[in-house]
């Protein structure tokens, strides 16, 4: 598997793709929430419901990660996306019809007392992206994909950090992706 920072930003046409072949609603919401949160997979797959639903049923507006650092713990309040919102509407109805229900967002199906494994959310992934031939694409491109896009968009680099938890933009800067455009931009952007 290629290193974090190499993991392959997907286009908007390989993330259509990817859906496409997803196979249920659960591999669908995993892959649009690591696509539209930034998350890591080790992160994506320890949310509960309670940190997604309301007591009600409905989709909070904030999903709050705790992230435990060496030496201090960092929080970060990610605004839920509207086409995620939409993927966690669709994955809900299958979360109800749930024999036994569950508090992970991900449960396993062996035991719904705990989340989906680590191993288990990458090979579902890793899966499809092969066989829509993605190559170098990695469950960390979710990561780096959405880390990219918002840093292409202008959105000011500690704000980006402020949502992927990374302890230093040094860090954060190996994660962005740099395309010929964006040097292209940079350049015609300038108006003296």
């Amino acid at each position: 598997m290629p290193g974090k920072a190499k993991a392959k930003v997907l286009s908007s046409k390989e993330i259509q793709t990817v859906l496409k072949v997803l196979k249920n609603d659960r591999d669908r919401a995993l892959f649009a929430t690591g696509l539209y949160t930034g998350l890591r997979i080790s992160e994506i797959i320890a949310i509960g419901q309670n940190d997604v639903f309301t007591t009600s049923g409905g989709i909070r507006n904030i999903l709050k990660i705790t992230r435990l650092k060496k030496k201090n713990t960092v929080y970060s309040n990610i605004p839920i996306h509207p086409k995620l919102r939409e993927q966690l509407a669709s994955y809900k109805k299958t979360l109800d019809k749930m024999k036994e229900p569950s508090p992970w967002l991900f449960p396993s199906s062996d035991n719904p007392d705990t989340h989906i494994g680590r191993i288990r959310a990458h090979n579902i992934l890793t899966e499809a992206f092969q066989n829509v031939g993605i190559e170098e694409a990695s469950t960390h491109s979710m990561r780096r994909t959405c880390l990219t896009n918002m840093s292409r968009a202008g959105i000011p680099l500690r704000t980006i950090q402020e949502i992927s938890g990374h302890s230093n933009l040094g860090q954060l800067q190996e994660y962005l992706a740099v395309d010929p455009a964006d040097s292209h931009r940079a350049i015609m952007s300038l108006k003296y």
